[in-house]
């Protein structure tokens, strides 16, 4: 069975973390948090930021319903649905899922609360191939839940179908007061964030809830239940992450089990730990990979300044054996391109100080990881030692965390990762990496004029355009076939309709009607005729005039 594409699949976490008659539940809001930061992922899933909808303390039916709805629309791949809150158990013994508003008064409840069978004709009436429900549900004064047998069962009874429950029927689901995550999802976050040792390259959602049911025995919590229909539970729905750290993990972003403030004694322990890699050099990571994965700084150049959460770092380079500046330093030296590539990727770099650094901020003695910086900028100046060098500003990112943007709603504290993430307009993203790969088969010239934004090191960098939009209402896929690697120029008028490409590739200037170039393919790319047509179709003009304008 293959694992189910992004995509093409969609996410809705739905949460009530505050109550007017019932206790709230602080620990819901970081369930939802942690679960969307874990899900878009690249070495996860890779879901993109919008097609994960945070749905928190919905006033209504509707407003807990109708985004469920969209993403029913939309998912064809994989629709998965999350719920934590209060449960209250209506006067039949159906289950009801928590608003603001839900009482314990099974009187009121029916009405104040959503009927999970509601949720459920929701949930299947989707053409996903595969729908998952994931039910944390709480119930009385310190978050006790419970489910009803017969309706959670009900909803397996379709092809495809999987549900996993946070406690039996009519047993608790607990909420341990202080506690960061609710019992059953705390399960779910480490396993989403450390996998399962000696599992596969992909976990299936039998081995998910598997090893979740087995380290809630060993903790004596209550035992969650689950059921699928048609080998559903055979779906490899997530990378395993424990796999990956098997073989060579990812240089980017905080290394599993290394905490901020960790001291090594040695280059030698922080390149085991793979913190940085290099036993000498002090810059580790590739220009072409994406940038530097980390840096150390230990006192090595006299023109470093480390101000703390900034730090003014200088290039690799042009140094004898006694650390004398001695020559200029050169952009294209691999060091110094990794670090010019981290501006425009905005990966982030891990930071090591050393015991030779500023007295402020280094440790007395070896090494300490002193957490995640970006590089914003860099340029060229003399040093001390009357050399041209190279310098970078970098700026320290939030403890424990990627880069991050807020989210679109005030009152949500999820974050998106900007290494992997870019934003292209409110809460709509594009995957900067996929970009990257078309950029990479034009060599980052322009398909339109051939153009190419060059450094002074030789290193190359481009824009791209997407031909739908993936904003409202476009809402477009971000894939490769509905990319073009342009120049800002092209792109300018590629958004504002001055350009556009027919089938045959002429690109068109639409004041004129005249053809004005081809566009330039890659056998690496290829550019999906259909989104040529949909941007087309947004600017020429009905008829248009001769024979470029079908």
């Amino acid at each position: 069975m293959s694992s189910p594409d992004p995509q093409k699949s969609r996410a809705v976490l739905i949460g009530t973390s505050r109550y007017q008659h019932l206790p709230n539940l602080e620990a819901v809001t970081n369930n939802l948090v942690a679960l969307q930061q874990g899900l878009c992922q690249e070495d996860v899933w890779g879901l993109a930021p919008q097609h994960v909808q945070i749905v928190e303390n919905p006033i209504s039916q509707s407003k807990m319903l109708d985004p469920l709805h969209e993403s029913a629309e939309e998912a064809q791949s994989v629709l998965l649905v999350y719920y934590a809150g209060h449960g209250v158990i209506s006067r039949s013994s159906d289950l009801l899922l928590g608003l603001p508003e839900t009482d314990d008064d099974p009187s009121r409840s029916i009405y104040t609360a959503v009927p999970y069978n509601l949720l459920r004709s929701v949930l299947m009436g989707s053409r996903a191939q595969y729908r998952i429900l994931i039910l944390d549900c709480c119930f009385s004064g310190r978050a006790v839940g419970a489910m009803g047998t017969s309706n959670v069962a009900a909803a397996a009874e379709t092809d495809g179908a999987y549900i996993m429950a946070s406690a039996p029927p009519n047993k608790a689901s607990l909420a341990p007061e202080g506690a960061q995550f609710t019992a059953f999802t705390a399960e779910l976050v480490e396993l989403i964030q450390q996998g399962i040792e000696d599992a596969g390259r992909h976990l299936t959602l039998d081995e998910i809830f598997s090893d979740i049911r087995q380290s809630m025995s060993r903790k004596n919590l209550p035992q969650p239940w689950c059921r699928d229909h048609n080998d559903a539970g055979a779906l490899p729905l997530l990378k395993n992450r424990a796999a990956v750290k098997a073989g060579p993990p990812p240089g980017y972003g905080e290394i599993p089990g290394v905490e901020e403030g960790d001291i090594f004694a040695s280059r030698k322990e922080l390149s085991y730990q793979r913190v940085h890699r290099p036993l000498q050099a002090g810059i580790c990571g590739r220009h072409a990979a994406g940038g530097a994965e980390s840096i150390v700084v230990s006192g090595g150049y006299s023109d470093d300044h480390d101000l703390g959460d900034v730090i003014i770092y200088t290039g690799h380079g042009g140094q004898d054996d006694r650390g004398r500046q001695v020559r200029p330093q050169d952009p294209s030296d691999p060091g110094n391109a990794a670090l010019m590539a981290n501006i425009t990727t905005r990966y982030p770099v891990r930071v090591i100080r050393g015991a030779g650094g500023d007295r402020d901020y280094s440790p007395a003695e070896g090494f300490r990881y002193d957490g995640l910086y970006s590089v914003e900028e860099y340029w060229t100046t003399e040093g001390q030692d009357g050399f041209r060098i190279i310098q970078f500003r970098l700026e320290k990112l939030p403890q424990g965390e990627q880069p991050v943007v807020p989210s679109s709603s005030m009152d949500r504290r999820a974050g998106i990762n900007l290494s992997h993430w870019e934003p292209v307009s409110a809460g709509i993203y594009m995957n900067r990496r996929l970009a990257e790969k078309v950029k990479q088969a034009h060599d980052y010239e322009c398909q339109i004029c051939g153009y190419s934004i060059q450094t002074p090191a030789g290193f190359r960098f481009s824009p791209t355009f997407h031909l739908q939009s993936l904003a409202r209402p476009h809402k477009g896929p971000d894939i490769p076939e509905n990319i073009l690697c342009v120049c800002l120029t092209h792109r300018a008028e590629l958004e504002l309709g001055v350009i556009t490409i027919d089938d045959d590739l002429s690109v068109i200037n639409e004041n004129e009607g005249i053809p004005i170039a081809t566009l330039s393919l890659s056998p690496k790319h290829r550019v999906g005729r259909q989104y040529l047509r949909y941007h087309r179709g947004l600017y020429r003009r009905q008829g248009g005039t001769g024979p470029h304008h079908p």
